[in-house]
Parts: structure tokens; C-alpha cells; sequence
């Protein structure tokens, strides 16, 4: 399960650096925890983003987090520094740590540098809001097994700059919590729908293993008149069938001991100009961080009036009933649950259809 507060072959950092050891548990009775980090996409004009951690602690239940004793270092592994934009489909390892088995519920990250380069410039130092984020994420740490918790930054939502071209680094990331180390996931929550004559284009991803990745169908069928590169990920074509398609996609890594994962889609391609909401799925979101997605439709006759028919969006969050697009600073965590509805201006009776969505706001990330 994720949580945003923007995850992938193990990529291991022989990071050296801190002498602090994590407290020992007796023997038969400690889990092992790996805190990892990876990068979402950046944006193109950013072409380094190096982080450096002085340290990371874990919180256990139960205890005082204004209490810097209750903190429990873990311990560094390898060089204390990282390029974002070089580990993104990878995962590696930054610390480690054998904790007694138990409830875990907070962890946090002390960042004192991060250098910003843009295409063709030099390194610049961005200006943190804090050193210290921390994270509100309940774990379980299980004897003899290995918790992993992964830090998916946001290298493209994190790097921001100001009017008078200070560069501003205020992380964007999402925190997973995995029983799998090193194991592969497709991370795609859905694939969006489809109508026949329209031209259709959405890529599959991956985490974990090691790139590149081969793509395959392993039972069904794409929609006809669709095609799947089995380098990249991206399926695309014109479809020239109505109704759905449930396939199960498999995606494989290049290591020497292959991994891979399966994850199964169904696919619904609407007749010629019919009126369908193509968006099957909506981004997460933090609590006080501006959020911004767009609901995407095709066909019908004319301008397109969106609505919320059924749930309500967060507070701190609108939807623009022209555009469809969904955005605002969410002020509540939580799971949100809502039925989308967009009608069009046809003549004499409007065309309508519905799609039940989702959108997850996770804690904030506290400073």
C-alpha cells in the first residue's frame, strides 16, 4: 500500500557514514527493516537532483515522539548521498536495522543537502524548508522477516523556484510499506478506456528488478486494433471493437535471475461517438499539498458539463464542471470515494455517462 507524501531491482549503495548502531534485540526475536528510495519521473529541463541524509530513526508504538530518546537510529549503508534522477525505476538501499518484532509508527529522514542541476546548467544548492521529514506510517516489524520501507521521491513535484530564481526543494514522496524486497510490481491502478476510431495511448510501469524491462500478454487479448511494445510499456493503436477486454499483462527484468510480476486490466472500448469517461483512476494526494488531476472524456456532441453525482471530493478540493479538472489543497487525510458524471449538449435529450473513482489523501509530510 502506498502512501503520497509520488517505488524499484535492487540497486545497493555502499553508503558508509554512520557509526550509530540500531539497539540489538534477542537473538530469534528481531525483523529486519530496510528503508529504501527511488524517483518518480522528473521533468526534463531538471537533469540531477543529489540528496544527502545525515540520518534515518524509527519511532516504535507506544512511545513519546517528543522524547528524542524513544528514536531508534538505524544505520547507513554506503555513501549517505543520491542522484533522484538516476535511481528512478530502481530501488536502493539507504539503511538498515534490526528492530524487536512489534508496532512501529512514525519514521524520519534528516536531509542537510540537495544540489539542483537544470539541462545545461551548473549544480545549484535548493534551499530546504527543513532538514527533518517525518512520516506518520504505521508498520508491524515481524520476527525473522523484513519489512522494507521505500521512499518513492517526486523528483518533478519536489524541485520548485521561486520568482527571483531561488531553487526550492519541498519532497513530494510516497512511502510504501512491502513484505517483498527487491520484488517487482506493475504500478499501474488501471488503463484508461477507449472508443472505436479514437486513437488510444497509455504505457504500462514497473518498479523493482532491473532495468530494462520486457513486456508481455500473458492470457487474453488487448482490445482489437491495439498493440503492446514489449520494450516500452505503451499500448496504443485505433480500436475498432465495442465492449471490454480483460487481459493480464506480465512484465519481466533483465537481471541474471529474471523477476517479474502480472497484474490483470479490463479495458472498455465504446462505440463510434459515444459519449464514455475514459479515466478509470485518479492520483493520490497529501494533506496540504496542491493537488491537481483532469477527468478526460470522448465523444458525445458538443461542450462537455461535469458533475459529481454521487461522494463528495475532499475539502480543500473543486471541480471545474467545464474542464473537469479536479484540484485545490486538500485539508483532510483519507480515502474518498465519488461517482463522476459528464453530460454533453446534445439536441433534444443530452447524452450522460458515469465513473465511480477514487481519490487517497495520505498524511502530510511534517517538517
Amino acid at each position: 500500500m502506498f502512501v503520497l507524501i509520488s517505488v524499484l531491482a535492487v540497486l545497493t549503495m555502499v553508503l558508509a557514514g554512520c557509526t550509530v548502531q540500531p539497539p540489538s534485540a534477542p537473538s530469534g526475536q528481531s525483523g529486519t527493516v530496510e528503508v529504501r528510495v527511488t524517483d518518480a519521473p522528473p521533468r526534463e529541463e531538471v537533469t540531477s537532483v543529489m540528496v544527502t541524509v545525515a540520518s534515518v530513526e524509527i519511532h516504535k508504538a507506544g512511545g513519546n515522539q517528543d522524547d528524542e530518546g524513544g528514536w531508534l537510529p538505524m544505520k547507513l549503508s554506503g555513501a549517505n548521498n543520491f542522484d533522484l534522477l538516476k535511481i528512478k525505476g530502481l530501488e536502493s538501499v539507504l539503511a538498515t536495522g534490526d528492530l524487536t518484532a512489534g508496532n512501529y509508527t512514525q519514521i524520519r529522514m534528516q536531509v542537510t543537502k540537495v544540489e539542483v542541476t537544470f539541462k545545461g546548467g551548473q549544480p545549484e544548492i535548493a534551499k530546504l524548508p527543513s532538514g527533518k521529514l517525518k512520516f506518520v506510517q504505521p508498520f508491524d516489524v515481524a520476527a525473522g522477516k523484513t519489512t522494507v520501507l521505500l521512499f518513492d521521491f517526486d523528483a518533478a513535484k519536489s524541485v520548485n523556484v521561486t520568482g527571483n530564481g531561488q531553487v526550492m526543494f519541498k519532497p513530494v514522496i510516497k512511502l510504501a510499506v512491502t513484505k517483498t524486497p527487491g520484488g517487482m510490481e506493475i504500478t499501474n491502478p488501471t488503463l484508461p478506456n477507449g472508443e472505436i476510431g479514437v486513437a488510444y495511448d497509455a504505457t504500462l510501469a514497473a518498479m523493482g528488478g532491473k532495468t530494462p524491462y520486457a513486456w508481455t500478454i500473458a492470457t487474453g487479448t488487448l482490445p482489437a486494433g491495439l498493440s503492446l511494445n514489449t520494450t516500452t510499456g505503451a499500448i496504443k493503436g485505433n480500436p475498432t471493437a465495442a465492449g471490454d477486454s480483460t487481459f493480464t499483462v506480465k512484465v519481466e527484468d533483465s537481471s541474471p535471475v529474471k523477476k517479474n510480476a502480472t497484474k490483470s486490466f479490463t479495458v472498455n472500448i465504446a462505440a463510434v461517438g459515444a459519449l464514455q469517461i475514459t479515466t478509470t483512476s485518479l492520483p493520490e494526494g497529501a494533506k496540504n499539498v496542491a493537488y491537481s488531476a483532469t477527468v478526460q472524456a470522448v465523444g458525445g456532441t458538443g461542450a462537455y458539463t461535469w458533475s459529481i453525482s454521487a461522494g463528495s471530493l475532499p475539502s480543500g478540493m473543486t471541480l471545474n464542471a467545464t474542464t473537469g479538472e479536479i484540484s485545490g489543497t486538500p485539508t483532510v487525510k483519507g480515502d474518498f470515494n465519488l461517482s463522476m458524471k459528464v453530460s454533453d449538449r446534445a439536441t433534444p435529450t443530452a447524452n450522460i455517462d458515469t465513473q465511480n473513482l477514487a481519490i487517497h489523501i495520505a498524511e502530510e509530510i511534517s517538517t
